[in-house]
């Protein structure tokens, strides 16, 4: 293939915008925690930020951030998760699954952390949304 054909074609491909590649997803999972489980959720919160830091490091998870309304009565939890793609969100090799697995290689303490953030969702309402940034 010649470089006058090639070139052009290369330019072309360069200037074309990818949408798939740079569009983000965030999901937003708001939770109605009892306040008396406030305290074991921030706590915990502290104790698996090294499996955020995997998961940013896996490349799949952009941002985690959680909010807490400690005095309201409705939705008092909110946690914002971003997504480097679409794929990302259904990848289990990139995700908070495969950080918690790396940080935690321990299947029992694993299980134990689990087991204490089941604990303060156990029973409380919730609801998901899964967003596009606006353009």
């Amino acid at each position: 293939m010649s470089r006058q054909v090639l070139f052009p074609g290369l330019f072309l491909f360069l200037l074309t915008p990818s949408i798939a590649a740079a569009q983000t997803y965030v999901t937003i999972a708001e939770h109605r925690v009892p306040f008396e489980r406030v305290d074991t959720l921030q706590q915990l919160l502290k104790e698996s930020r090294p499996v955020l830091a995997e998961a940013k490091r896996n490349g799949g998870i952009v941002d985690d951030v959680w909010l807490i309304h400690r005095w309201a009565g409705e939705y008092n939890v909110v946690n914002i998760t971003t997504y480097k793609s679409w794929a990302a969100i259904e990848d289990t090799t990139v995700g908070f699954g495969a950080a918690q697995r790396k940080v935690f290689p321990d299947s029992v303490a694993r299980k134990k952390l689990n087991d204490r953030f089941n604990w303060v969702f156990e029973g409380v309402s919730h609801r998901d949304n899964i967003y596009v940034k606006a353009e």
